[in-house]
């Protein structure tokens, strides 16, 4: 017969392990906006917001 203990122990010790892991790979990848990038943003967001704004008046 088989023993299905180390299984559930790989299940429940390993498995937040790898999931923590992928969590913080996740995390420290994510690239940040450079301050053009956040400006350029922005004014793209206000240009949409003045047509939507234009096209209701």
């Amino acid at each position: 017969m088989f023993d299905t203990e180390p299984i559930w122990m790989f299940a429940t010790v390993l498995g937040p392990v790898v999931l923590g892991a992928i969590i913080a790979y996740a995390l420290l990848a994510r690239r940040r906006l450079s301050p053009r990038e956040k400006r350029e943003r922005d004014a793209a967001t206000r240009r949409l917001y003045d047509e939507e704004s234009s096209k209701r008046s």
